[in-house]
């Protein structure tokens, strides 16, 4: 990602209030990728079907069919073991000047995220949705195939310098989904292939700039699952991170006083489904200043430090960018905090007045504040785990990830337990445990990085 880096401190050099507005910009955009963006789309999908249709009952299956079945679930815990491992393989293929490899190990992975992905949501469309017809269960198995390419090739697109072209397909596809669902969404299978159509146009976009920016010496290699280093940990660590971002969710839908039935064996949440997407709405202003804090400058000083360990820099020299990484970490994890407190205080504000346009029960108010805590901590978390998986600390990374996991399953069940004031704790005590831990994770490598640098290769 560092190519990208590069370009939002180039626009930033031009010192102006637009420029910083438009690196920022960029930053959310690009960091939020087509997970916030799913989220916006089947909220505004949702309140103009039921605002200019009134079919409340096919808009709720319309987007938990989305949510659960297909897009922000089992189409990124499926692929949530091969993207980290893939993102590594193609860093490495990177510097060890094999580009022409890419473009190949990139349609590989694809290829495997469809064959591994197939017997599993062939079978469970078919056990889930017993009474849906055939084109329903053919537009649900066609937007988790289409979207497993989206989560792989968002990997290489967003660190391409046809950034903007990268923009430009998110906003063009996501805003035909919506004016398309508003003109021609009268049931759940329209809305259904809608959605398939737009995604499936974002990922032919996306695959066209990949395939413009690298070329391949073959077709196909599937070098990156017979490579004897395979990064088993990085894998591990993306399945478990995206399992204990969805267990509090799984938990809530299918708990007998929380979830109902929708479509199918599929369950909503009335109490918990709202209030936990627009947590995670509001984190998009401090993932905007990570990104930038950890591609544009933690990157820069990352750089600096390696080139002077393989350049033979002075000892003094060495330990200076150390100290720079280390005050770069600091910083950028502090003004996340600073910035993100201020929103979610602004957002406490308004809440009661946001519940009431979108016709959400003052109730929920106590739960979406301590939702809007625990985004913000799993942020925070989000972002120690970025910058570890920069130092190359896999096992680290794993560990914690499971540590979210097994914490927000027990906590988030444990909470159910203890009765509806308690909701939402589960989740946010296991972010702030596991954020925590992260923290000394973090301090302890930064403090023996040298050490490790040199005597333990």
């Amino acid at each position: 990602m560092a190519g990208i880096g590069f370009e939002l401190r180039k626009i930033l050099k031009k010192n102006s209030l637009f420029s910083l507005g438009k690196v920022y910009g960029y930053a959310a955009i690009l960091s939020s990728g087509p997970w916030v963006i799913s989220i916006i789309a089947i909220i505004i999908v949702g309140f103009v079907n039921i605002s200019t249709r009134g079919k409340m009952n096919e808009t709720v299956q319309f987007q938990i069919v989305i949510t659960y079945a297909i897009a922000l679930a089992s189409s990124l815990i499926i692929t949530g073991f091969i993207q980290l491992p893939f993102t590594r393989y193609i860093a490495d293929l990177i510097y060890a000047r094999r580009e022409e490899k890419v473009l190949p190990s990139y349609l590989a992975t694809i290829f495997s995220a469809w064959l591994v992905g197939l017997p599993f949501v062939v079978p469970a469309t078919i056990y889930i949705f017993p009474q849906q017809d055939l084109f329903f269960k053919f537009n649900v198995v066609s937007i988790f195939l289409v979207l497993c390419g989206v989560w792989i090739s968002n990997i290489l697109a967003t660190s391409l310098k046809y950034y903007k072209g990268v923009l430009w397909a998110y906003t063009v596809s996501y805003g035909l989904i919506v004016a398309l669902s508003y003109l021609f969404g009268g049931n759940v299978d329209h809305l259904l292939f809608i959605f398939f159509f737009g995604n499936a146009l974002l990922f032919v976009w996306l695959f066209v700039l990949i395939v413009k920016s690298y070329k391949g010496d073959g077709f196909i290699d599937f070098g990156f699952f017979f490579n004897r280093k395979f990064y088993w940990s990085l894998g591990f660590a993306g399945l478990f991170y995206n399992l204990g971002s969805w267990v509090d969710k799984f938990i809530f839908w299918y708990y007998p006083t929380t979830g109902y039935p929708v479509i199918g064996k599929l369950h909503a949440s009335v109490v918990y489904d709202l209030p936990i997407f627009l947590a995670y709405l509001s984190i998009v202003p401090g993932m905007a200043i990570f990104f930038y804090r950890l591609e544009a400058d933690f990157a820069q000083k990352y750089d600096f430090y390696y080139d002077a360990v393989r350049t033979d820099g002075t000892l003094e020299v060495i330990e200076h960018y150390r100290d720079e990484m280390i005050k770069t970490i600091r910083h950028a994890i502090r003004e996340i905090i600073i910035t993100q407190g201020i929103v979610d205080i602004l957002l406490f504000m308004l809440a009661p007045k946001i519940f009431s346009l979108l016709n959400i029960p003052q109730l929920y108010t106590g739960l979406f504040y301590i939702l809007t805590v625990g985004a913000m901590l799993q942020l925070g978390f989000m972002s120690v785990l970025a910058i570890l998986y920069y130092l190359d600390r896999r096992v680290e990374a794993m560990w914690l990830s499971i540590l979210f996991f097994v914490l927000n399953a027990l906590l988030t069940f444990a909470s159910m337990q203890m009765g509806p004031y308690f909701y939402g704790y589960g989740y946010a005590l296991s972010l702030l445990i596991s954020f925590a831990w992260s923290l000394k994770v973090i301090r302890d490598e930064m403090e023996d990085l040298d050490y490790e640098t040199f005597m333990l290769q």
